[in-house]
C-alpha cells in the first residue's frame, strides 16, 4: 500500500487538488482561502505547495492529500486511496491489502443493484403494492424514478434469486439482505413495500422497506443494517436526485420519511431529502453542507416531530449550518400536506418559515428563561463567531433580555467549557506552560528537518505530559530510525502516513508557518533543553521539601543555581543530560 500511496502523491500536487474545491490566493510561500470544512468570513485555510499538506487554523483540521479528500468527501482512507488513484490513473488492484476489501464492495455493489432489479420486477407484478402507491397519491412515474419495488411475502425468494445468480453466499451475508440463523436462512425484508438508498453516485447500497400486511408486533420500517458500503447515519435518502436542485435553490428541505420526499418531488418541491428513519445525524448534515450550508427543517406537526426538530437544530448549531424551521399543522406531514391542499398551498406556506429561536420560544411554554437558556446553550455548540453574534441579537430582541448579560452568560459557558476540557484543539497561545518547550522542540523538528535528530535524541520522550505530542515524539523516533531521511533529516510526508487524524492537525499547524528562525535553531533548543531540565528541578525540589529531606533539598538548591547561571547547553553526547 505505501508503494500506491507514493505513486499517488507523485502524480496529483496538494495545490491543484485543494484548488478545484477552494478558492485559494498566494500568502507568501503559501496560499490561503475559506475553509470548506467551517464556517468563516476570514480565510485561516492554508495550504503548503512546498511540504504538500494543509491546515485549517480555525477548525484545526489539516494533514496531506489523503486527509483532505477524506474530510471533504467523507471516506475512509482506504476509500480516499481509491478515490484518488482514479484521479491520478493509478491501477492499485495488485497492491497487496486492497483487493480483498476492494472485491468485497465490488460484490456488495454488484448484489444491491441485482436486488433492486429484483425487487422493482416484483413490484410490477404485485398488486397490493401498485394499489398501496396509487393509494398514496404516487403517480407511476415518480414511483419509478425513485426505482420503487415490492419483497415478496416469502422465506427466502431473495436469496434463492442471488445464489442462481452466482453470488458467493459469504458476499450476501455480507450484504444485510438475508438472516443467517441456527433455523437457516431467510430474507431480511418480507412482504414489504422497498425503497432503494442510494449513494451519491446514484449506486443503491441499502434499502428501506414498508410493511404491507397487518402483522403483529412487526415495524412499520425497517432498514438495511450498515455494511461495507453503506452507513446508515451517512446518507440521506433522496439526496442522489435532490443535490442539484440543494445547490440551485441554496438549501435543502429536511423532511422526516421517504414518502415526503417523493411526494414533494412529485409537487415540484425538488430539493427535499429525508433522514434513513432515524434521527438527522452529524454525518447526514456535512455530506448536505457540501451542497448547501442552509437547511430547512420540515417534520411532522406531532410532539415527535417537534422533539425531532429541536434535536436537529442543535445538530445544525455544531456543523455551522444556517437553519430555518417551517412548522407543520398539527396532524401534517409534507406528504399529507401537499396532497390536501396542493403546490401552491405549499408554497405560501413555505413563506412561514421561522428561526429556530422563535421555533424554541414559541414550543417553549410558559417557562421563558428556560427556553433562553436553551437556545444560549444551543448557540454555545457553534463554532462560528459571526452566526453566534446573529443569534444573540436575535434571542435578545424576542425574548426581551439584555443583550450584553446574554453576551457575559455567552462568554461564562465558554470558560466551564474550557476548565471542563471539552475536547477542543490547543493552539501555541492556548498549550499549557507544562508542555511549552516541548511544543517549540516539536516546531523545530518539523520545521528544520535536518535538526530532528538533535531534538529526538536530546529529549526523554517519557517525560513529555501531553499525550499527542508525546506520541508524535514518538513516531517520529520510529520514522527516523526506518530510515525516513538520514541524510536530510525527518520527511513529515513520511511521519504523516504513521500518524493518527489528531497528531496530523497538530503536525500540520506547527509546521505549515512555523515563523522559526534557522539561525538561532540551535540556541531555541538548548534553550528548551534548558527550561525542561528546571522544571524537573522544581519539581523534584518541592517534592523533598514537602517529605522534609534536607540533604536533598540542599544539593538541589544549589544544581538549580549552577544551570541558571551557566549558559553552556545542557547536552552531553547529544543527550539532555539532567542533574543529579
Amino acid at each position: 500500500m505505501n508503494s500506491a500511496v507514493d505513486d499517488i502523491k507523485a502524480r496529483i500536487d496538494i495545490l491543484d487538488l485543494i484548488a478545484e474545491h477552494v478558492d485559494l490566493k498566494r500568502a507568501g510561500q503559501n496560499y490561503k482561502g475559506l475553509c470548506p470544512f467551517h464556517s468563516e468570513k476570514t480565510p485561516s485555510f492554508m495550504v503548503s505547495p512546498s511540504k504538500q499538506i494543509f491546515h485549517c487554523f480555525g477548525c484545526n483540521k489539516g494533514g496531506d492529500i489523503f486527509a483532505f479528500v477524506m474530510n471533504y468527501e467523507n471516506l475512509t482512507f482506504q476509500e480516499a486511496v481509491s478515490y484518488l488513484a482514479q484521479k491520478a490513473g493509478i491501477n492499485i488492484d495488485g497492491f497487496k491489502g486492497d483487493s480483498k476489501i476492494k472485491g468485497l464492495k465490488e460484490g456488495l455493489f454488484a448484489i444491491q443493484r441485482e436486488a433492486l432489479l429484483f425487487f422493482c420486477n416484483n413490484f410490477k407484478n404485485s398488486k397490493n403494492a401498485s394499489a398501496y402507491i396509487k393509494e398514496r397519491g404516487l403517480k407511476n412515474e415518480i414511483a419509478e424514478e425513485f426505482s420503487i419495488g415490492y419483497a415478496k411475502n416469502e422465506k427466502d425468494s431473495l436469496f434463492n434469486h442471488l445464489k442462481a445468480q452466482g453470488f458467493p453466499v459469504e458476499q450476501i451475508k455480507a450484504s444485510g439482505l438475508v438472516n443467517f440463523g441456527e433455523n437457516g436462512n431467510y430474507d431480511f425484508f418480507r412482504d414489504r413495500l422497498m425503497f432503494p438508498i442510494f449513494d451519491l453516485q446514484g449506486r443503491a447500497v441499502a434499502f428501506g422497506g414498508r410493511i404491507l400486511s397487518a402483522a403483529k408486533n412487526a415495524p412499520k420500517y425497517i432498514n438495511s443494517p450498515d455494511s461495507v458500503i453503506f452507513r446508515k447515519g451517512e446518507l440521506s435518502y433522496g439526496l442522489n436526485l435532490a443535490k442539484n436542485a440543494v445547490t440551485r435553490k441554496g438549501y435543502s428541505m429536511i423532511v422526516e420519511g421517504y414518502l415526503d420526499v417523493m411526494m414533494c418531488r412529485q409537487y415540484g418541491f425538488m430539493n427535499a431529502v429525508a433522514p434513513l428513519g432515524t434521527a438527522l445525524t452529524p454525518g447526514q448534515l456535512k455530506k448536505l453542507k457540501r451542497f448547501s450550508n442552509k437547511v430547512l427543517l420540515t417534520f411532522d406537526g406531532d410532539a415527535a416531530g417537534v422533539s425531532a426538530t429541536k434535536r436537529s437544530i442543535e445538530l445544525c448549531y455544531a456543523e455551522s449550518m444556517i437553519v430555518k424551521v417551517l412548522p407543520m399543522p398539527a396532524g401534517d406531514d409534507p406528504d399529507t400536506f401537499l396532497r390536501k391542499h396542493g403546490e401552491d398551498h405549499f408554497k405560501r406556506h413555505l413563506g412561514r418559515a421561522v428561526t429556530p429561536v422563535d421555533f424554541l420560544l414559541k414550543t417553549s411554554g410558559k417557562n421563558r428563561l428556560d427556553a433562553v437558556r436553551h437556545i444560549m446553550n444551543l448557540i454555545s455548540l457553534c463554532p462560528d463567531p459571526l452566526q453566534k453574534d446573529e443569534v444573540i441579537r436575535e434571542l435578545s430582541e424576542k425574548s426581551k433580555t439584555n443583550e450584553l448579560t446574554l453576551r457575559e452568560e455567552l462568554k461564562n459557558m465558554g470558560a466551564k467549557k474550557h476548565r471542563a476540557g471539552d475536547g477542543g484543539h490547543r493552539t501555541d497561545a492556548q498549550a499549557s506552560s507544562a508542555g511549552r518547550e516541548e511544543r517549540l522542540l516539536l516546531k523545530i523538528a518539523l520545521s528544520i528537518p535536518h535538526k530532528a535528530s538533535s531534538v529526538v535524541n536530546g529529549i526523554d520522550v517519557g517525560e513529555v505530559e501531553d499525550p499527542v505530542i508525546k506520541g508524535i515524539f514518538e513516531k517520529i523516533k520510529t520514522a527516523m530510525k526506518n530510515g525516513s531521511g538520514h541524510d536530510k533529516g525527518l520527511s513529515i510526508e513520511r511521519l504523516l502516513q504513521i500518524c493518527s487524524g489528531e497528531e496530523q492537525n497538530i503536525i500540520t499547524g506547527l509546521s505549515i508557518d512555523p515563523g522559526i528562525d534557522e539561525e538561532h535553531a540551535d540556541e531555541s533548543i538548548a534553550g528548551c533543553f534548558r527550561a525542561i531540565a528546571l522544571k524537573d528541578l522544581e519539581r523534584r525540589i518541592k517534592t523533598a521539601g514537602e517529605s522534609g529531606d534536607v540533604k536533598s533539598l540542599h544539593s538541589l538548591l544549589f544544581e538549580k543555581k549552577k544551570i541558571t547561571q551557566d549558559s553552556r547547553p545542557l547536552l552531553k553526547g547529544g543527550k539532555l543530560e539532567r542533574p543529579v
